[in-house]
C-alpha cells in the first residue's frame, strides 16, 4: 500500500508551489477551493512543512493532502515566514468575504433586528435579501 502511494503521490522538493485543498465547511460560498503555498520544508518522515501569504500553515502535511503546481506561482519571498497560523485562520485572511461565509438573519417579532440576538445586527451589518425579505425590519438601510 504504502508502495502504491509512493507511485501515485511522486516526492515533492523543497520550493516547489503547492495547493492545500481547503474544506467546504472553512470556506465561504465565493472563497477558492485551495490554497496556494510553498513547501518550505522536508523532514525525514515525509512530512512536509508548507507555508502561505499569511505564515506558516501549522501541522506537517502528508504527500497527499496536498497537490504540487506544475508551474512556480510564487516566491518564498512572497510569504510570511515569521508567524505560525492555523489553515482555518489562512483561509480567513485570504478569502475573498471575510471567512465561512454569509451572515443573514431570520428574526420575527415585535423587537425583530433591535437586539444582539439578530446575527445582523450584533455583526452591525445591515439585514439583506437573504434575511427575512418580505417582513418590515428596522435594521435595512
Amino acid at each position: 500500500m504504502v508502495k502504491r502511494s509512493k507511485q501515485i503521490f511522486p516526492e515533492a522538493e523543497v520550493g516547489d508551489s503547492v495547493t492545500v485543498p481547503i474544506p467546504a465547511v472553512d470556506r465561504g460560498r465565493s472563497d477558492p477551493r485551495n490554497l496556494i503555498g510553498i513547501i518550505k520544508d522536508k523532514d525525514d518522515k515525509g512530512l512536509y512543512t508548507i507555508v502561505v501569504k499569511s505564515g506558516v500553515l501549522q501541522g506537517k502535511y502528508s504527500r497527499n493532502q496536498f497537490d504540487v503546481c506544475t508551474y512556480s506561482m510564487h516566491n518564498l519571498q512572497d510569504m510570511n515566514e515569521e508567524c505560525s497560523i492555523s489553515l482555518r485562520a489562512a483561509v480567513r485572511q485570504e478569502s475573498n468575504c471575510g471567512g465561512q461565509g454569509y451572515i443573514k438573519c431570520n428574526c420575527s417579532g415585535s423587537k425583530r433586528c433591535k437586539t444582539n440576538r439578530c446575527s445582523c445586527f450584533k455583526a452591525r451589518m445591515a439585514c439583506n435579501s437573504r434575511c427575512h425579505a418580505l417582513l418590515t425590519c428596522s435594521n435595512k438601510n
